[in-house]
């Protein structure tokens, strides 16, 4: 596949002889930090040719292993600097330097802590080359030079939310993303076919649609092992075992009755935990600054009616749980989606029992004139670190009879509303543990004297 016509050719092309190579072509990483030669570093924003000397696998002489664009560059010592190269493409097979000599592309091999800058017309044939033996190639230099599809605010920021959605999955299940989970969907231009326009078109609709599209399509072929819709993804591990199932419900039954966005599903805990995403908007400040803010106290005291909080008593070692509640808020601030940088959205995870217990006193009254506000300095939160070990190693979700139950409802896809309505009726209430078979009436317990 040759690349697309219009895409923009780097600002430089460097020959990178890696130290962070056999990462690159054994572990699959996304990022790597290279330290160079102040003098001969390669400059944020260029392209870079990853190389390294063969091995007993790969044979002798020296290979292209993949591409990978400067994302940052460092001072880290008297005239050293330090690179990262992020994200990376490794390629489907190692190309040998001398196979390209031959075919009219000479490739450098510098020393170590050196980077070669090759001319433009060397580094366009040698990506056209590259763009014909290697179909991820065309693809993925599309995605990381063409300029940018615009959206408005709003689709910006359920673009970035859902983005926050899948890295969380990805954190949980400890599964890295492919360097191009995240790309740009491609800008309108004059060259896009009626096909192309179409599905632009119907992709922003998508976005504008649901607050969580979780547009997990994009992972076709790299993470997804049984896609039952374009909003319910199952995650593996690098074994092939089935870790957790993310499952976007916004404005679908299981939304509209339990007032939750998102579920994640735990499977190696037996788990279900969910989540009801809150934008935080910019406001003033006592002190004639600016915070972050919630003012909708109505819709929070909404969103906790819609809540079951019965707690469930653990029956064995497994089914406990260091929180009552399987139910969550996450705040994230309103103008993410201005910015798609890729990094980790910031924000607050709540537990929704902690929510009930501030809404009934002073803790949010810190407005002009006592008005409700949550804060980042008056919430009780955590961060997604936190959160997602906590998933990960059982300690939040649903557990015994409520797990189970609600495998019912995945099931139906969360369309049986009559179902989720009757799983939230039982969970209102706290369980109560089962006596043992042999244990006396306590009404005829004997005192010791």
């Amino acid at each position: 596949m040759a690349r697309k016509t219009g895409t923009k050719m780097p600002l430089a092309t460097y020959v990178v002889h890696a130290k962070g190579a056999n990462r690159v072509s054994y572990l699959s990483v996304e990022k790597i930090s290279e330290a160079f030669d102040k003098a001969s570093a390669p400059v944020v924003g260029s392209l870079c040719l990853i190389v390294r000397e063969g091995d007993e696998e790969l044979g002798s002489g020296e290979y292209l292993i993949g591409l990978a664009i400067t994302r940052g560059v460092a001072g880290i010592a008297s005239g050293t600097l330090r690179a990262t190269l992020s994200p990376i493409l490794r390629l489907g097979s190692p190309v040998e330097l001398g196979a390209l000599r031959d075919q009219g592309a000479v490739v450098p091999l510098p020393q170590h802590f050196y980077a070669r800058r090759i001319d433009s017309p060397t580094a366009s044939a040698l990506l056209d080359l590259l763009s014909e033996t290697d179909p991820s190639v065309g693809p993925w230099l599309d995605s990381v030079f063409r300029e940018p599809r615009v959206f408005d605010d709003e689709v910006q920021q359920a673009r970035v939310e859902a983005r926050d959605a899948v890295q969380l999955a990805a954190q949980v299940a400890d599964i890295p993303l492919p360097a191009d989970a995240f790309s740009e969907p491609p800008s309108s231009a004059d060259m896009e076919t009626l096909l192309d326009t179409v599905l632009n078109a119907g992709y922003e609709r998508d976005l504008e649609e649901e607050l969580l599209p979780l547009d997990l399509q994009r992972f076709d072929g790299k993470l997804i092992a049984n896609q039952r819709a374009a909003s319910l993804t199952v995650f593996e591990d690098r074994t092939g075992r089935r870790k957790l199932l993310v499952m976007s419900v916004n404005k679908k039954p299981i939304e509209e009755e339990l007032g939750v966005d998102l579920l994640y599903w735990d499977q190696v805990h037996d788990a279900f935990t969910f989540v009801q995403y809150k934008r935080l908007e910019r406001a003033e400040s006592s002190d004639g600054t600016h915070e972050w803010v919630y003012r909708r106290k109505g819709e929070i005291e909404k969103q906790l009616d819609l809540m079951p909080k019965g707690s469930e008593i653990p029956k064995k070692a497994a089914d406990w749980r260091a929180f009552d509640t399987p139910f969550w808020f996450k705040f994230v601030r309103g103008d993410a989606g201005r910015k798609l940088d890729g990094q980790t959205l910031k924000g607050m995870y709540v537990p929704a029992d902690w929510m009930r217990l501030a809404m009934t006193d002073s803790t949010f009254k810190v407005g002009p004139r006592g008005g409700f506000r949550v804060t980042y300095q008056n919430t009780k939160y955590l961060g997604r670190g936190p959160f997602a070990q906590l998933i990960s190693r059982g300690f939040v979700g649903t557990a015994g009879a409520r797990s189970e139950a609600f495998r019912e409802v995945i099931a139906t896809h969360g369309a049986d509303r009559e179902l989720i309505i009757a799983i939230k009726s039982d969970w209102q209430h706290d369980t109560e543990p089962e006596p043992e078979a042999d244990s006396p009436d306590p009404s005829a317990t004997t005192l010791p004297f």
